[in-house]
């Protein structure tokens, strides 16, 4: 291995001890994020079609079913 290399594993190195935590925190966000979303559209839907009531596409969907 050449000098370069050395500094070139050593920024590579470098750069994922500082940026991973920020990666981590940014993909934790972002899964939150997409339950809160998926979380509101089921409660949406469910307040939408009242038990008893199913939606035309779920209705279909069924009847499609093979």
């Amino acid at each position: 291995m050449s000098h370069n290399d050395l500094f070139a594993l050593t920024a590579v190195i470098t750069a994922t001890r500082v940026f991973l935590p920020d990666l981590r925190t940014g993909m934790r966000r972002l899964l939150r994020a997409g339950a809160r979303v998926g979380v509101a559209e089921l409660l949406h839907t469910q307040q939408a079609h009242p038990a008893g009531d199913k939606p035309a596409s779920a209705v279909a969907a069924r009847d499609t079913e093979v």
